[in-house]
């Protein structure tokens, strides 16, 4: 047996009513559409769970049926939607000790004795209020969500349009590793990925690659592009620059640790590195990954202090060192990554 109201059901709350009892249906129906209630009634549980949408607003259901208990109809429609507020609607009375059983197992809303129009009615009125403030809650956090969808784009965005400026600053004021910081960030980005890295680290490391160098803009140029070896304070004022770069960003609200990272990209395993002298474990892998990026990419091309070295010297310095100066697990991944040549270019 089904009944539906005529009536708009943007207008009209939905309720459903489920009931083998055919007087029992009919009266439930009667007392609900009194209050303005559209109503959709069945007989049957296999027929409500089919004719079943999120449309419906709250459920009266009668827990002793023939085709499909309450409680198997119950558990279909909290699989349906677990939001629905569900009325046990039943005819015997039941035991103290059976209802704690049942709302510890279902949690349905209430218990309502049949033959009390007045409580079903409070019940069914409480349910539908319940349920309507779900609904404006989830559609509150779902354009919440939307809104911060948009705005953390944007801030994205906007990151990435600043990096981008700050790293062309960088290469305009050393034309003789431009292009190094965007090379590094590449590299470091593939080795992560060869390491299984996840997604959002990776995008991190990449971000840190393009700007890993910053901290030479406190660095004389004549410094930078030299010709001929470094002496001791030349080379130690070239030193200060992870340092100058962290103070550069620490500043910025990154979604990651992106200072830190640049702080410690010339950090060794053996501690030999620098701006802090920090060993193995004391260095964050973002660091390793574009330590070893970041040799590769010096020794390769051209510096005006030398001619290019090629890819086999790179390779030769991270293997050698490999476990010593640098990580093993990031050496092996950036050979495997050069040994590639549809990948190494």
């Amino acid at each position: 047996m089904e009944n539906d109201t005529e009536a708009n059901s943007y207008e009209q709350e939905k309720v459903m009513v489920i009931d083998d009892d055919a007087s029992v249906l009919t009266t439930t129906i009667l007392i609900l559409e009194e209050e303005g209630y559209q109503v959709v009634a069945f007989s049957t549980g296999q027929e409500a769970i089919d004719k079943f949408n999120n449309n419906i607003h709250a459920v009266v259901l009668d827990i002793n049926m023939p085709d499909l208990t309450g409680r198997q109809v119950f558990k279909k429609i909290k699989s349906i939607n677990p939001y629905v507020p569900i009325i046990f609607h039943t005819g015997a009375t039941v035991r103290q000790e059976e209802r704690r059983d049942l709302r510890r197992q279902f949690r349905p809303h209430a218990y309502v004795q049949k033959g009390d129009p007045e409580q079903l009615m409070d019940t069914v009125v409480s349910a539908v209020e319940s349920y309507g403030n779900i609904l404006r809650n989830v559609k509150l956090s779902e354009s919440l969500y939307s809104e911060l969808k948009r705005s953390t784009y944007k801030i994205k965005t906007n990151i990435k349009e600043t990096i981008h400026a700050m790293a062309m600053t960088v290469e305009m004021r050393d034309p003789y590793t431009a292009g190094h910081q965007r090379q590094v960030a590449n590299l470091a980005r593939a080795i992560a990925e060869k390491m299984g890295i996840p997604s959002e680290q990776i995008d991190s490391i990449h971000l840190a690659g393009t700007i890993h160098d910053i901290g030479k803009m406190q660095v004389p140029t004549e410094r930078l592009s030299k010709c001929g070896k470094l002496t001791e304070l030349e080379f130690d004022m070239i030193k200060t620059h992870p340092q100058a770069g962290y103070d550069i960003l620490k500043t910025i609200e990154f979604q990651w640790p992106i200072a830190e990272f640049v702080l410690q990209h010339h950090e060794r395993m053996d501690g030999s590195g620098y701006p802090s002298g920090l060993n193995s474990e004391s260095i964050l892998i973002e660091a390793r990954i574009m330590s070893v990026a970041d040799v590769v990419d010096a020794i390769v091309p051209h510096r005006p202090y030398r001619p290019a070295l090629g890819i086999e010297k790179a390779q030769e310095e991270i293997f050698n060192n490999r476990g010593i100066l640098y990580d093993s697990n990031v050496v092996d991944a950036c050979l495997s990554i050069i040994s590639d040549k549809s990948v190494w270019a």
